[in-house]
């Protein structure tokens, strides 16, 4: 139930588009944007999405013979880039990076009372993959998971933040207190810089977060990392644990970042930006960057694809959103 394995999902994917009859590949026409176009981020710089974004930007514009200028536009998980995103003009000069927690995540915790729905967007393609840390501060009394478990029956008063209400983090790591068998108060930021500042300051006692940020803050000795939220051990931190080998059998939680339009983007414009993508992310020196920060570029997801991925990618939220008990007062 708790697996959201991209890996496995898009295999499993492939297998069902592979059936449909939409095509799997892009015919592109020779759209070529004539101004500047806006990359919407809805996360404070620093953070996984920010990071993807501005990698992505200056092979971008080369692409598309224009520049590309990333635009932050944090709060609310994400969502008020997302809202912003939904209300500009379907004609190319907007599009966003934009992860689970606005493009599925808030559409299952609060599906009435959201200003934007699922259907407002174009789903591009999907971008990148990372796996997930649970670091905490260096002054907290838990090497592992076991000790961690006992540091928070022990201390009531003890929180835990994440970059927003709803976003994959928040609800990976309230998965995690679940399948743990304990309650931490959950204080929600802007993004993911103040949340590692206030997590070295000592102000919560843990995150979950991102290995391109959670990888280097460890090697430091800044923070101490607990566990890596997958099945596999990372390359980034090869002597932290997973959450499986620490007896959450079977957690594999990974965060995505998709690129996104808004609704109504015309076939050429989607398909100029789809192949420039693809083209982008197949680069060996955007790889070997997104690698050295423990993130994976994802190809070959066509917007039908991603369209269906994110499809399947609520019903899993919505999975562990009943079986957690997870509301919006978290």
């Amino acid at each position: 139930m708790f697996s959201l394995t991209l890996h496995r999902a898009v295999g499993a994917l492939f297998a069902v588009t592979a059936l449909a009859a939409a095509p799997t590949t892009m015919a592109a026409e020779a759209w070529k944007p004539t101004k500047p176009v806006r990359l919407l981020v809805g996360f404070a710089p620093g953070g996984s999405a920010d990071t993807l974004a501005r990698l992505l930007a200056e092979p971008l514009s080369q692409r598309l013979g224009q520049a590309v200028v990333v635009e932050n536009l944090a709060g609310a998980g994400g969502n008020i880039m997302a809202y912003r995103l939904s209300q500009s003009p379907a004609d190319g000069y907007t599009i966003g990076i934009a992860a689970a927690g606005s493009m599925a995540i808030t559409h299952v915790l609060n599906p009435k009372g959201t200003n934007y729905k699922p259907t407002d967007f174009t789903p591009i393609t999907l971008a990148a993959v990372q796996p997930n840390v649970v670091i905490v501060n260096k002054d907290v009394p838990a090497n592992n998971l076991a000790e961690l478990k006992d540091y928070f029956q022990k201390t009531p008063t003890a929180t835990y933040g994440t970059a927003g209400v709803g976003i994959s983090n928040h609800l990976i790591a309230e998965t995690m207190l679940y399948k743990m068998g304990v309650k931490v108060p959950h204080a929600a930021y802007r993004g993911a810089a103040p949340v590692i500042t206030d997590l070295l300051g000592g102000h919560i006692a843990m995150t979950m977060d991102n290995i391109s940020t959670a990888a280097p803050l460890a090697s430091q000795g800044k923070v101490k990392a607990i566990a890596v939220a997958s099945i596999k051990r990372a390359p980034q931190l090869p002597n932290v644990p997973t959450l499986d080998e620490q007896g959450l059998k079977g957690f594999d939680m990974p965060t995505w970042q998709g690129v996104f339009a808004p609704a109504g983007l015309p076939a050429d414009v989607l398909a100029a930006y789809y192949d420039a993508l693809q083209d982008v992310l197949k680069q060996p020196g955007l790889i070997e960057k997104m690698a050295g920060l423990g993130s994976e570029p994802v190809t070959g997801m066509t917007p039908e694809k991603t369209s269906a991925f994110l499809e399947n990618d609520r019903k899993q939220w919505a999975d562990i959103v009943k079986a957690a008990n997870i509301s919006l007062e978290q």
